[in-house]
């Protein structure tokens, strides 16, 4: 496996690129240091445009936004994504019902949309409470190249895992681990290579190493890389909270809009709206 580059030239390189690797790199660029056709599976769930300020609470939510959420290029990923995967290999990309329309109109040889998975998530968010129904599902796009092999028992497309507790939860948009496990094993032998290029705090690294499969992390967010990197086992712990780096967030190119205020960390984007209203005295 050709050795990925690290966004920080300083930054040392960390864990065993046979097993586990976690590094702090955009995820294009991270996707095109890599040799063609090396991974079997590449577990994405990339930010979809929107300033997701993920995880309904009562309170404010300690977890940052998303970063980086306004600047995503799905063109340019899928080319990439296409690139690195094998033959027979398989992009499982997150996605919303919002965003789906764009995202599937961009897939172009050599992936195939072959299947979309419909994550039950056994509860809904808020949202408009008088004019909208509650969001309780994701969507999973199963991107192959090529002749694709299941592994396995055949699941159908409707999957059912419990979101990750807001007490359990360490990424605003994190996916529970199981969930990510079932993609691996049905797609995967023992020892093939996973790529997740926005890992977030590591749940695809977990799920990899607990079914016997090599794993690559990357995420442009430093605290998420070294989050990973204590859940693979590849550093220790800090002994002391360390401070909360800031996001960099920039205005929306499309809609001239920034981010709101950390006060509102942490609702839904249907949400969001409604609070913004509350807030302006409407």
């Amino acid at each position: 496996m050709k050795q990925p580059d690290t966004a920080d030239p300083a930054e040392p390189v960390i864990g065993n690129p046979d097993t586990s690797h976690v590094v702090r790199q955009e995820a294009v660029a991270l996707l095109r240091s890599l040799e063609p056709t090396s991974a079997q599976v590449i577990i994405a769930d990339p930010p979809y445009g929107i300033a997701y300020h993920s995880n309904h609470r009562v309170g404010k939510n300690p977890h940052a936004p998303v970063t980086n959420d306004w600047n995503f290029k799905i063109g340019a990923f899928l080319i990439a994504a296409g690139n690195v995967l094998k033959e027979g290999g398989v992009l499982y990309l997150f996605t919303r019902w919002d965003v789906y329309p764009l995202w599937s109109s961009l897939v172009a040889p050599p992936l195939t949309l072959k299947n979309v998975i419909v994550w039950n998530k056994d509860n809904h968010s808020a949202g408009d409470l008088r004019g909208d129904f509650g969001n309780k599902y994701e969507m999973l796009m199963m991107l192959t190249r090529g002749k694709f092999r299941r592994r396995g028992h055949r699941w159908s497309n409707v999957w059912e895992f419990p979101r990750v507790s807001a007490a359990a939860m360490l990424h605003p948009t994190q996916k529970p681990v199981a969930l990510i496990q079932r993609a691996i094993e049905a797609s995967s032998d023992l020892g093939d290579l996973v790529l997740d290029p926005f890992c977030g705090s590591g749940s695809t690294g977990v799920a990899a190493l607990a079914c016997g499969r090599r794993v690559l992390l990357g995420d442009v967010d430093p605290a998420m890389v070294r989050m990973s990197r204590v859940r693979l086992g590849e550093m220790e712990p800090e002994k002391e909270k360390a401070s909360v780096e800031a996001p960099f967030v920039t205005e929306c190119p499309i809609f001239g809009a920034v981010p709101p205020s950390p006060s509102l960390w942490g609702l839904h984007p249907e949400d969001l709206a409604h609070a913004l209203g509350e807030s302006a005295g409407k």
